[in-house]
């Protein structure tokens, strides 16, 4: 019996068994079906794709410099690992989402992290938190939190998170905040972490690793921010439910900016196709130059405010149509004659 041929284990003939010692590697050569002791190298690919150069040391399975977020290729380069924590939540019945603690420090650095907020429809949110470290402690988290808004014809905002809070324990160097989002009844929705800041990162920790829970106390919220850069049409309904009157952080209600410290104007009855036009029964209510207040059809605007009413800078003189209704400097006369229907009556 020859090395070539099969041995059956039923014929005893222990003489013509290859010894061990006589058995080849097969090199460059097509391995037999079969079972074999024998190693077979040059045509045998590792599905690793390690390359052989007939030398075999540990650091061929080692990249020099190389990083926990790195793979490495088969021709040597090496590429990143894009590893994102996520984690998916059963929201049907509402309520509140941990997104990560700051734990205590006594030092200044402030790193940030990002999430995205998936719901129904593709609806997504992003929300980017920053803890203010300082030598006596952290002492708040500021947030930017966008509406779910998700993809159609319209700027539509769906579903989602609706409150980014933040709350914490303790005080100075021992005190320790956490961050959360109040969610809709959406079914659910996906969380993922982002992007995150390379550096301080042992000041976020905690990632995504609470149920949902019912309520959260002592809880300081973070408003929303929705910003249209320089236009946007917003659809349906706006609705503005102010939480405040307080100015520092602009909760009460619609605020319109002042242009180059002379106007501001809210504009009624405009075209909805169209920018920097005046609509036939335009409207528009005006803050001008002189700080004088103007309620009068855009068409008429004249810029000594002779149409329309208009309530100067202190709010001392009211006019209509250049007519004085009220000057609370002067003594008020009427001109002219005026009918008076019905009954006068005067008390002395």
């Amino acid at each position: 019996m020859y090395e070539s041929a099969w041995y059956d284990s039923s014929q005893i003939v222990p003489d013509q068994v290859t010894p061990a010692s006589d058995e080849l590697p097969i090199v460059n050569g097509t391995a037999a079906a079969g079972n074999s002791t024998s190693c077979s190298r040059g045509d045998h690919v590792h599905p690793q794709q390690l390359a052989y150069d007939n030398y075999i040391t540990a650091t061929k399975f080692i990249k020099t410099g190389g990083t926990t977020t790195q793979i490495l290729l088969a021709n040597g380069d090496t590429t990143t690992i894009d590893n994102k924590l996520s984690r998916t939540y059963n929201s049907s019945a509402g309520g509140w989402i941990r997104l990560c603690n700051f734990p205590a420090g006594a030092s200044v650095g402030n790193p940030f992290i990002e999430f995205k907020i998936y719901s129904q429809y593709n609806a997504v949110q992003i929300i980017r938190l920053v803890p203010y470290y300082t030598v006596n402690g952290i002492n708040t988290v500021y947030g930017i939190f966008t509406a779910p808004t998700r993809a159609t014809t319209n700027y539509l905002i769906d579903n989602g998170s609706n409150q980014l809070f933040h709350t914490h324990t303790g005080s100075g160097s021992s005190a320790i905040y956490s961050a959360y989002v109040r969610i809709e009844s959406t079914n659910n929705i996906t969380i993922v972490v982002s992007d995150q800041s390379t550096y301080f990162t042992n000041r976020i920790t905690e990632k995504l690793t609470q149920d949902v829970v019912t309520t959260v106390s002592s809880a300081t919220q973070i408003p929303i921010t929705q910003d249209l850069a320089n236009s946007g049409i917003i659809n349906n309904m706006l609705q503005v439910n102010p939480t405040g009157r307080t100015y520092g952080t602009y909760n009460n209600g619609i605020r319109i900016g002042n242009y180059n410290s002379e106007y501001s104007s809210l504009y009624l009855g405009c075209a909805t196709t169209a920018i920097n036009t005046t609509q036939s029964g335009q409207w528009e209510i005006c803050k001008t130059n002189d700080n004088a207040l103007t309620i009068n059809p855009s068409s008429l605007r004249q810029a000594d405010h002779g149409v329309g009413l208009s309530i100067n800078s202190d709010s001392s003189i009211i006019k209509f149509n250049s007519n004085e209704l009220v000057n609370v400097g002067t003594e008020q006369a009427i001109t002219g004659t005026k009918t008076v229907k019905n009954l006068l009556k005067i008390n002395p």
